[in-house]
C-alpha cells in the first residue's frame, strides 16, 4: 500500500480479471438409493444439507458404510461339486459407487433413502420416488445432474417402470439426464411374447431426450459381500426336499439287487467260487460308503445314518470272513437255504438302510465359515474359491456414470461418450450382435438403446451413444437435433454455463455498454469452445452467434440474450468407399 510523503500522484495496480464464464460440473451424479447407514447429521429434508456430497469410495465407505452382508447358501451339484448360489442381493448402491469410480468417476451426491437395516420389505418405490423430489428442494444441488438409481432394478418390473415415468416426467422442466437401465440382463422372452428389449420401449412411455437407456447388465470383477462370521451357512446336498430316497438313490438301489442277485446264483452253483463272492460283496459296500459320505447325519444314536453304517459294518464283517478263510466251504448240499449261511440278509440290510438315509444337507450346513476354518480346513478353503470366483452382476448405469465423467473431463462434454472401454468388466450379460444392434439402435418408438459390446482384442466397449428420442413414429424427418446424448447433455452445460454468467448483470443499466460487455463475456467462451472443437464450423462465424439488446415488456426491463451455435455431432457411421481400375490389357 502506497505511503505517500509528498505531494503528487500514486499508482497502485489492482488485478482484476473481466467477465468470464466458466464451464460448470457436467457429469455430477446424484445417486438414489439405500446405505448402510446414514452419516450424524444427514438430513435430507434439510434443504441446506452439505453432507451429500462425496469425492472417493473412502469417503462414502466412511460415511454410509459398505455393501450389506449376504447369506452364505451352498449347493452339491453332480458335475460341478460343491457351489456358491448367487445371493439375490437387494441393495446395489456401494458396489455400483465402485464401478463408478473406477470408470473415472468424481464427486458424487448420495441421496440415501434409508438404510438396509429399515428396509426389511425390501427396496421401495415411494422412497425412491422420495429420493428424487429431494433433490429439487436441496440448495447443494444445482448442477446439471445425472440421476442414477442402482436399486431399481430390485423393485417389481411395475414398480420398475412406474419409477422410470415418474423421473422422465420431472427432467423436461430441470437440468436433469437419466441413466437407465432394463429391468433384466439379457433379452429373454417373457411375458406377452416380449423380451426385455420389448418391455421397456413398452414400460417406458414417452421418449424423452433428457436420458439414455443401457443394455446389457455387466458381469463385473467385483465380488459380493458375505457374512462369514454372524450367519450359519444354509447348504443343500444333492436330493431335493420331498424327494424320496428310493427315487434319489433308484441306481444304486437297483445295482445292488442286481449285485445280490448274482450272489444268490453263485452261492446256489455246485462250485461257488469265495473271490467271486467277495468281489460281489465288495462292490455292495462300496456303493453304501459312497452313499454314506454325503448322507445327512443328525449326530443322534440310531438315525438312519446309524443303521446304514451299521449294515456297513456287518457286510464288512462278513467281507473279511471270505478273506481270511473262516468261511471257505462252498460245496453246499444241494437244499441249501440262500438266506441261511453266509451272506444272510447283508444286500438286503443295505437296501433297507439305503431308504432311510437322506442328502438334503451338506457337511457345511449350519455352520459358520469362521468355525469351518479350524474344523474341516478343506471346506473352508473350497468355500472360500467359491467365493473369489463369484463375480457381482450389476445394471450398466452406474459405469456409464462414471464414463460420461471420464470422457467430459478427458475430452469434453462434446464427445460422444461411446467407442471407450468400461473397467472392471470381464464381459456383458449377453453378446449383443450387429443385427440385434440394429434393433437397440434405431427404433420406430424413438426409443434407442444403447448396447454394451464385447470385441476381440479391444474388450468391453460401450457402442452406443443415443437418448430416448431418437426418432419418433409419427415424425417422417430423418433428422433429431437431441438424438445423441452428447449434443443433449452439451446444450444443457452452455445454457446453465451461461445462465449464472449472465447474473452479474442483474441491475445493471440497460444501456449498450452493458449489452456490450455481456455479448463480449459470451463470445470469449464460444471462441474458446470452437477452438477446443465442440462447435461447428470451419470460422468463428460459422460456430456461433450472440446478439444481446435490451427490451421493455410493460415497467419491466429486459436484456435479451440471444445465442446460436453450430453443435458438432458424431461420425456414427463411417462408410468406406474403394474403386479400383483393372490395367488394360
Amino acid at each position: 500500500m502506497p505511503n505517500p510523503t509528498t505531494p503528487g500522484v500514486s499508482v497502485e495496480e489492482i488485478t482484476k480479471l473481466p467477465n468470464s464464464i466458466s464451464l460448470i460440473d457436467t457429469a455430477m451424479p446424484v445417486f438414489i438409493g439405500y446405505t448402510e447407514l446414514i452419516p450424524e447429521g444427514y438430513d435430507i429434508n434439510n434443504s441446506k444439507n452439505k453432507k451429500l456430497k462425496i469425492s472417493s469410495l473412502l469417503e462414502f465407505e466412511d460415511k454410509f458404510g459398505r455393501a450389506k452382508k449376504e447369506s452364505i447358501q451352498l449347493k452339491d451339484t453332480k458335475d460341478k461339486g460343491l457351489t456358491l448360489i448367487t445371493p439375490e442381493v437387494q441393495f446395489l448402491m456401494y458396489y455400483s459407487l465402485q464401478m463408478y469410480f473406477a470408470n473415472g468417476g468424481g464427486p458424487c451426491y448420495i441421496v440415501s433413502t434409508g438404510t438396509y437395516a429399515s428396509a426389511s420389505a425390501g427396496v421401495q418405490l415411494s422412497s425412491l420416488k422420495n429420493g428424487l423430489d429431494k433433490i429439487e428442494t436441496l440448495e447443494a444441488i444445482k448442477d446439471p445432474i445425472l440421476i442414477v438409481f442402482p436399486d431399481a432394478v430390485s423393485l417389481t418390473e411395475p414398480d420398475f417402470y412406474d419409477l422410470y415415468n415418474y423421473t422422465i416426467g420431472k427432467l423436461d422442466t430441470k437440468n436433469r439426464f437419466a441413466i437407465l437401465d432394463t429391468y433384466e440382463g439379457n433379452s429373454a422372452i417373457t411375458s406377452n411374447n416380449l423380451n426385455t428389449i420389448g418391455h421397456f420401449r413398452a414400460g417406458i412411455l414417452s421418449p424423452t431426450s433428457q436420458a439414455a437407456a443401457y443394455f446389457p447388465h455387466l458381469q463385473t470383477i467385483l465380488n459380493y459381500t458375505f457374512d462369514e462370521s454372524e450367519t450359519a451357512i444354509t447348504h443343500t446336498g444333492l436330493q431335493q426336499a420331498g424327494q424320496s430316497s428310493a427315487t434319489f438313490y433308484e441306481g444304486q438301489l437297483d445295482a445292488l439287487e442286481e449285485l445280490g442277485s448274482l450272489a444268490s446264483e453263485e452261492i446256489l452253483s455246485r462250485s461257488a467260487n469265495a473271490s467271486v463272492l467277495a468281489d460281489l460283496l465288495g462292490q455292495a459296500i462300496a456303493i453304501a460308503e459312497e452313499i454314506n459320505e454325503t448322507a445327512d447325519d443328525t449326530g443322534q444314536p440310531g438315525d438312519a445314518k446309524a443303521t446304514l453304517v451299521e449294515a456297513i459294518n456287518e457286510a464288512k464283517f462278513v467281507l473279511n470272513a471270505i478273506h481270511d478263510g473262516t468261511i471257505d466251504n462252498f460245496e453246499m448240499p444241494e437244499d441249501l437255504d440262500v438266506d441261511a449261511p453266509i451272506f444272510k440278509g447283508e444286500f438286503d440290510d443295505l437296501i433297507s438302510a439305503i431308504l432311510g438315509v437322506k442328502d438334503e444337507k451338506g457337511d457345511a450346513d449350519g455352520k459358520k465359515l469362521k468355525d469351518l476354518k479350524l474344523s474341516n480346513s478343506a471346506l473352508y478353503n473350497q468355500i472360500k474359491k467359491e467365493i473369489a470366483s463369484l463375480k457381482v452382476i450389476l445394471p450398466p448405469s452406474s459405469a456409464m456414470a462414471g464414463v460420461y465423467g471420464r470422457v467430459d473431463n478427458t475430452r469434453g462434454v462434446w464427445k460422444a461418450p461411446a467407442n471407450v472401454s468400461l473397467k472392471y468388466v470381464l464381459a456383458p450379460t449377453e453378446k449383443v450382435s450387429e443385427q440385434e444392434q440394429s434393433g437397440l439402435n434405431i427404433h420406430d418408438t424413438g426409443k434407442s438403446i444403447n448396447a454394451i459390446r464385447t470385441f476381440t482384442g479391444k474388450g468391453t466397449l460401450v457402442w452406443g451413444a443415443r437418448t430416448l428420442q431418437g426418432k419418433d413414429k409419427n415424425d417422417d424427418s430423418t433428422d433429431n437435433v437431441w438424438k445423441y446424448i452428447h449434443v443433449r447433455r452439451y446444450s444443457d452445460m452452455l445454457e446453465q454455463s451461461i445462465n449464472v454468467a449472465l447474473k452479474i448483470f442483474i441491475d445493471e443499466p440497460t444501456i449498450p455498454s452493458t449489452y456490450l460487455r455481456a455479448k463480449t463475456m459470451i463470445e470469449n467462451f464460444l471462441n474458446q469452445q470452437w477452438i477446443e472443437g465442440a462447435l461447428a464450423g470451419s470460422t468463428p462465424k460459422e460456430a456461433y452467434k450472440v446478439q444481446v439488446d435490451g427490451t421493455k415488456d410493460g415497467n419491466i426491463n429486459i436484456l435479451k440474450a440471444t445465442v446460436e451455435i453450430a453443435l458438432v455431432r458424431p461420425a456414427e457411421f463411417i462408410v468406406l468407399k474403394f474403386s479400383h481400375k483393372l490395367q488394360q490389357s
